[in-house]
């Protein structure tokens, strides 16, 4: 399942859009923070999508710019986004913490050593979590859509600081 489709696919139901736009909306609406999506590549999955048959292109005037190809979905494509929506429920969901590969050694640490490694991925979390309820208040007026995925992800710090707290615990105990 390609997220990247997914998203370009997304956002040209909502409007049709140049890929620049599509790139523009991206970048707005921060999909990085929330699934794998490089901006470098939209260009490249749009024209792709495109050579499916998924997107169509229309060729405008630009008022200062070169012509300009405004992108639209076609009704394969509409199948197709309704296909990665159907396969993207049905996966199972993982979370990938990059801290996790420190865990998983902390017990080849003296405890010192350990324990301090412990505090930095806490404050990491915190930090993180602060950074990201800035972002929700400047956010805010967002629809609910949106505004539900600032939710999931301040419980999930919230989950994650609970459960460093009892880790931390057991960790010093064994």
């Amino acid at each position: 399942m390609s997220s990247i489709e997914l998203v370009i696919l997304g956002i040209v139901l909502e409007k049709p859009q140049s890929a620049y736009d599509i790139q523009k909306d991206v970048e707005y609406h921060h999909f990085s923070r929330w699934t794998k999506i490089s901006v470098p590549v939209i260009y490249k999955k749009v024209l792709q999508l495109k050579e499916k048959g998924y997107l169509e292109s229309t060729t405008v005037k630009g008022d200062r710019f070169a012509d300009k190809a405004i992108y639209s979905i076609t009704d394969k494509g509409i199948a197709y986004f309704e296909q990665l929506m159907e396969g993207c429920s049905d996966m199972q969901a993982t979370f990938l913490f990059d801290f996790n590969v420190v865990i998983t050694n902390l017990n080849k640490l003296e405890k010192d050593k350990a324990m301090s490694l412990i505090q930095r991925i806490r404050d990491n979390i915190k930090r993180s979590e602060e950074a990201h309820k800035k972002y929700a208040n400047e956010y805010s007026d967002i629809p609910l859509v949106g505004r539900t995925i600032f939710e999931q992800q301040q419980q999930l710090y919230s989950s994650l600081l609970k459960w460093l707290d009892a880790f931390e615990v057991q960790f010093m105990e064994s």
